[in-house]
């Protein structure tokens, strides 16, 4: 999905969100007559909210809840954790699944995510897990997804975050190259992300396109500290995804604000492939230097670099 048509999905569905039941597909229908992709997304989001609503004016709500202790998969659809009932799966990885879910208090669409049984067991790395959560909810910037809650329902601990629309990095990078303007502006908001959170003392660790989503203001990062948070041992370890590992990480070493660092050079790489500009390669070269005395020493160092850079083109 391009950036145009995010932002086209959004201000669509807030406007269908405004009408009344009846009104909402033939809205659609009409405003997405030549896009039947974007028909089809709207179509599924439409449908969790309306599913949302079931939920909220039924009192057969409360009978939902169950024991989760051996569920897993698929099965969680339609279950309720404390106040947020399970609408769909839609991603799954090493850290735990995530479903597009209801807040059944405030009315709104979030992502919950659900920490694998074999974490959860493991008491010392829950409770660091659990200290660390509550500084990650904490962050305040706008291109950083925010941690609203964190809980536990008969020993399924999870998280909950806001829920983005808009398309991964990831997924636009397979389609081509940035524009250079581009690449640049997410580059920065990527930065100053980061910086936001070095300041705070938490560190991503994961930091990948594939945890970045463009969105209609912007870049934003998520799974902030879900592998580790700021753990600045070797319990940090191989956590990550390799091709985006400092070596110090992927050998299981120490780990501070230059490991970031590194993941966010490699990021750069993709966001500006297709383009060469000395001070940006040079830039670049830095961050992704093997012994970690050679990288930027802080994160804001990078983004001033990239400020003088994009105030050259």
């Amino acid at each position: 999905m391009s950036p145009d048509q995010v932002n086209q999905l959004e201000s669509l569905y807030n406007e269908v969100l405004a009408l009344p039941a009846a009104e909402r597909l033939p809205f659609l229908e009409r405003a997405c007559s030549n896009d039947a992709g974007l028909l089809r997304e709207l179509t599924s989001l439409l449908g969790y909210e309306q599913k949302a609503e079931h939920y909220l004016n039924t009192s057969a709500m409360n009978d939902v809840a169950e024991s989760l202790a051996e569920m897993s998969g698929d099965s969680l659809i339609d279950r309720r954790l404390g106040r947020y009932q399970l609408l769909s799966l839609v991603g799954r990885g090493g850290m735990g699944e995530v479903y597009c879910a209801v807040d059944t208090r405030l009315n709104r669409l979030v992502a919950v995510k659900i920490l694998p049984p074999c974490l959860a067991a493991d008491s010392e790395w829950l409770r660091r897990f659990e200290y660390e959560a509550r500084a990650v909810a904490a962050l305040n910037d706008p291109h950083i997804c925010t941690l609203h809650d964190i809980g536990n329902d008969d020993r399924t601990h999870y998280l909950v975050f806001e829920y983005l629309v808009g398309e991964l990095l990831s997924d636009r990078l397979s389609r081509g190259n940035l524009p250079l303007a581009e690449a640049m502006e997410y580059a920065t908001q990527i930065g100053k992300a980061l910086l936001h959170a070095h300041e705070q003392g938490i560190l991503h660790l994961d930091l990948k396109p594939q945890n970045i989503m463009l969105t209609r203001t912007g870049a934003k990062l998520f799974d902030f500290g879900i592998a580790v948070l700021a753990f600045t041992d070797t319990s940090a370890g191989k956590a990550g995804t390799p091709g985006y590992l400092a070596p110090e990480q992927r050998d299981g070493g120490m780990t501070d604000v230059r490991t970031d660092i590194f993941s966010f050079g490699v990021v750069m790489r993709n966001l500006f492939a297709g383009h060469s500009l000395t001070a940006l390669d040079s830039l670049i070269e830095r961050c992704v230097a093997k012994d970690p005395s050679g990288r930027w020493p802080m994160i804001t160092m990078v983004v001033d670099q990239l400020k003088e850079i994009a105030a050259k083109l």
